[in-house]
């Protein structure tokens, strides 16, 4: 049993000041009371108690990307980003062909049997590929690919139930065949790269489309076609209290202004920040590769944010969830409870565990993360276990 004590306790509803948790085994077994015999100690001086950071949508860290095609690349980015808060994470993938997506699906599936290092990984995120050409960003679309139902099957079959999450542009053809499957296999379908139009975002949300990638970013708002003026789907998903965002929160895809009418509109409960990083985030790299270190796009450091050679588009970020929650609290004003939920309830219920994980809450994993005053990662705990602690 740990004990931890001496800090500020950051639940659901409220910040307990002085705050204790016990830690029994892989759950949490009491919060509040006082030290049960025998029980390790861990006083954390004044800093803060935090359910674990939930990563929704993760190119890689530490150097490797999840798409590199080894067991070692998924465990060494889900390391990487447990250093920093995150216990548990949804590996990304990018447009890429079939057999490359295949691949990724088989050492995904190993690293899973084995993976002991890292945040725990809770399925799989494919981004793409059947985008918008228009509103690509850095996604390698050289041309506009058609959902085909047979294909759709043969992927999630393979995947073995781990896809949890599959991106697409709602406007591009067969795109309610593509709604229907993702519901058939429990798929969350959500909106990205796409230049529809606030009737078209509309009409996938009636065909079962309830999420929306990156908002803000490689997305359409109020804009003109052929002289005629139209809304967006960044409008159409304010206008549906049903739809769930989330946003990169590194302090450069999203102005302050830009998340703070987000915040105000849907509310933390609808809203899931993350990192979208790539194989950069955690190092000093100033010049990386987003997607497969073999076939992926070059990109290049600047400003603290990836971006393209030719800086045309922003490229992911370089950011962990530690960064992420000190732009939000510290830079943006965002109250911590509203932050925290954003990090780890949110995401959690989207991820579809929220039954055991996201929040400080007894009988919940143990996934933990110790902060000091000034919001720097000193412990993280996964399901009980110590998997980080800073150099003192």
């Amino acid at each position: 049993m740990r004990w931890m004590t001496g800090g500020k306790l950051v639940l659901p509803d409220r910040v307990m000041e002085n705050g204790s948790l016990l830690i029994g085994g892989d759950r949490i077994a009491e919060i509040g009371g006082s030290r049960p015999e025998g029980a390790e100690v861990v006083d954390v001086r004044g800093g803060y108690i935090l359910p674990g950071f939930i990563d929704l949508h993760v190119h890689g860290g530490g150097g490797a990307d999840f798409m590199d095609n080894t067991p070692d690349a998924i465990r060494t980015a889900a390391c990487a980003h447990c250093a920093h808060g995150t216990t548990a994470i949804v590996p990304t993938t990018l447009t890429c062909s079939d057999e490359r997506l295949e691949q990724f699906i088989a050492r995904y599936l190993e690293a899973k049997r084995t993976n002991a290092c890292g945040a725990d990984l809770l399925g799989i995120h494919l981004e793409g590929p059947y985008f918008s050409t228009v509103s690509k960003g850095a996604q390698p679309v050289t041309a506009q690919r058609i959902p085909r139902e047979d294909a759709l099957e043969r992927i999630l079959a393979l995947a073995q139930g781990e896809v949890i999450r599959w991106d697409a542009a709602p406007e591009l053809e067969n795109m309610e065949m593509f709604a229907a499957v993702m519901k058939r296999h429990g798929v969350l379908p959500a909106v990205a790269h796409t230049s529809a139009t606030a009737g078209q975002a509309e009409l996938a949300f009636v065909w079962g489309f309830s999420h929306v990638t990156h908002f803000y970013n490689a997305m359409t708002t109020f804009h003109k076609v052929n002289r005629r003026v139209y809304a967006g789907v960044i409008e159409a998903a304010y206008l549906n209290d049903s739809v769930t965002i989330e946003l990169i929160g590194d302090g450069r895809h999203v102005p302050k202004q830009s998340m703070l009418l987000a915040l105000r509109i849907k509310g933390a409960d609808n809203i899931a920040l993350i990192t979208d990083a790539i194989r950069a985030a955690g190092t000093d790299e100033t010049h990386s590769v987003l997607g497969p270190l073999d076939s992926g796009v070059p990109v290049v450091v600047s400003d603290n944010v990836a971006q393209l050679q030719d800086f045309s588009s922003y490229a992911g970020s370089v950011a962990t969830l530690d960064r992420v929650l000190r732009v939000a609290h510290l830079e943006y004003g965002i109250p911590l409870l509203q932050t925290s939920r954003m990090l780890s309830l949110t995401p959690a219920r989207l991820s579809g565990v929220a039954k055991r994980k996201g929040s400080l809450e007894v009988g919940k994993d143990a996934d933990i993360v110790v902060m000091t005053d000034a919001f720097q990662v000193s412990r993280v705990y996964v399901r009980g276990e110590l998997r980080h602690k800073a150099s003192a």
